[in-house]
């Protein structure tokens, strides 16, 4: 039990960095909460139906306090992970064989993403780099302003992200040409990483430190809009980080709104839908959380830092049901099949019920899991903070 909230506990000071017209109706602020159901040490009871395909030993854990980056890459054949110690694997999807490894001689950051060819991934060092996906030979290598803090986007030839000082790069997916730039002010504490950059194909919607989120147009990253999800807060530092670190979601939630709308949270602040034309918020929620939501139908569900699972109306943003399934941090929650799914880092994945947020069984890795679960068709992919890579496959699915 002292190793487990020895992890928790650097874990979060593992989460502090130190860097030098169209239809809107108006806006819904909600506050109302569901019932909080208290904290019940969830038992092993009924297991999901999970069949273990393989469970490959990638690396080693990372330096105390520390986490291997959280994105992974799943293609048709192959998952390519980066880890803490630098390097980049590509592992046979099948097997679960290492195929190539690769040293980048810098801690790999955020995680990687790859295109048809290429596989692309940041560096504390300030370099992106892009890497054949068939070799693992070097293809380019850029230099930008200081640490990478996002995983890479890749969209319409181009390698999005953003570095520790609010700044978004677009580099030539190909060659690794600066295509265009974006800033916001830089912070002096920030939560560890960023949000990774999206795009619905018109538009890449990024998050920063400063607790804004900008949509850019992906074609030469002008200013679409911009809107500030950050609350007024306590006096200390700690209470004003207000990093938009979890990805922005992009979905409609019902067809009474003629245009998909556009979720985003941020740590100690709110969950917004916003407007994808405008900005202008459809509604608020006080909320804080530092990863993705799930939009699935028209509910948004969403892990905050304190171990609760929130369902929420996508609609208006009112609470359905809180329920607290773990004293530990929080993956993701991801939709496998007709059930939520969510990791933490004691080790445990958690089914639950979306309707209800009854929790339906649980399997116990013992490997901390703090990178989010992948789900590929069939097949669900766990990477743990000890360096474990392990494919699952669904009964029934």
């Amino acid at each position: 039990m002292a190793g487990n909230w020895r992890i928790l506990v650097g874990f979060w000071l593992a989460l502090l960095w130190l860097s030098g017209c169209s239809y809107m109706p108006d806006m819904f602020w909600s506050d109302d909460e569901a019932d909080i159901t208290g904290y019940i040490e969830p038992r092993p009871g009924k297991s999901l139906d999970l069949i273990e395909n393989w469970d490959r030993g990638i690396e080693g854990s990372p330096d105390d306090y520390m986490s291997h980056p959280r994105q992974i890459a799943v293609t048709e054949k192959s998952v390519f992970v980066g880890t803490y110690d630098g390097d980049v694997v590509r592992v046979d999807r099948a097997s679960g064989s290492i195929v190539w490894r690769v040293g980048l001689n810098a801690s790999v950051v955020g995680g990687v993403a790859v295109d048809e060819e290429r596989v692309f991934a940041g560096t504390v060092e300030g370099e992106m780099m892009a890497l054949s996906r068939q070799s693992g030979s070097q293809v380019w290598r850029a230099e930008v302003s200081t640490k990478v803090a996002s995983a890479p986007l890749v969209a319409e030839g181009r390698v999005i992200f953003t570095t520790l000082n609010n700044r978004t790069y677009a580099l030539n997916a190909t060659n690794g040409d600066r295509l265009w730039t974006h800033s916001s002010v830089p912070m002096v504490l920030v939560v560890q990483g960023a949000a990774t950059p999206t795009t619905d194909g018109r538009a890449v919607y990024i998050g920063y430190s400063t607790g804004e989120v900008f949509a850019l147009s992906l074609d030469e990253g002008k200013v679409l809009w911009g809107e500030n999800l950050s609350r007024m807060m306590g006096r200390s530092e700690l209470d004003r980080l207000q990093d938009v670190d979890a990805e922005v979601v992009i979905g409609a939630a019902s067809s009474d709104i003629p245009l998909p709308m556009i979720y985003t949270v941020n740590h100690k602040g709110s969950v917004v839908a916003l407007h994808p034309g405008s900005g202008s918020p459809f509604w608020k929620h006080k909320f804080s959380a530092i990863r993705r939501p799930l939009l699935w139908g028209k509910q948004l569900f969403i892990s905050d830092g304190d171990g609760q699972v929130v369902s929420m109306s996508a609609e208006d943003g009112l609470e359905v049901w809180r329920v607290k399934i773990s004293d530990g941090t929080l993956t993701a929650p991801v939709r496998l099949g007709n059930q939520l799914i969510v990791g933490d880092d004691r080790g445990r994945l958690i089914s639950m019920d979306p309707t209800s947020g009854r929790v339906m069984g649980m399997n116990k890795l013992g490997d901390p899991i703090i990178a989010d679960p992948v789900v590929d068709g069939s097949n669900l992919y766990i990477w743990t903070n000890d360096g474990d890579l392990i494919s699952f496959s669904v009964k029934g699915l």
